[in-house]
């Protein structure tokens, strides 16, 4: 009895001392992409529309214009707290819903990312 209270103790200590996820295990944010320049990859200027990106990269931070323009932004995910600042991708939409242009730049601390 007292070896199998012992071996129980044992393993869920074990249990306990596991330790946290990785942030890249964790599911992306709201305009977040593991890779800029992957993502952008994925793309295809004047062909691409709305519903392409969305379902190739999911949700975006978005900038509505009044003349039916759309900006796009996805930030690259940091791989650690201390890590330099990540790259985003911008991506313009036309009123048709049309990808445009896109951009890849990367962000400087001034920014706050």
């Amino acid at each position: 009895m007292k070896a199998i209270l012992a071996a129980t103790a044992l393993l869920a200590g074990c249990a306990l001392l596991q330790p946290p996820p990785k942030p890249a295990d964790a599911p992306l944010g709201l305009g977040e992409v593991l890779s800029a320049p992957t993502a952008e990859n994925a793309l295809t200027l004047g062909t691409s529309t709305k519903a392409d990106v969305r379902a190739a990269l999911g949700e975006a931070v978005v900038v509505d214009f009044a003349s039916g323009y759309e900006v796009w932004v996805y930030r690259e995910r940091r791989q650690e707290k201390s890590a330099a600042p990540s790259a985003e991708l911008v991506l313009l939409f036309e009123p048709s819903g049309i990808l445009t242009k896109a951009r890849v730049r990367q962000a400087t601390r001034a920014q706050g990312v």
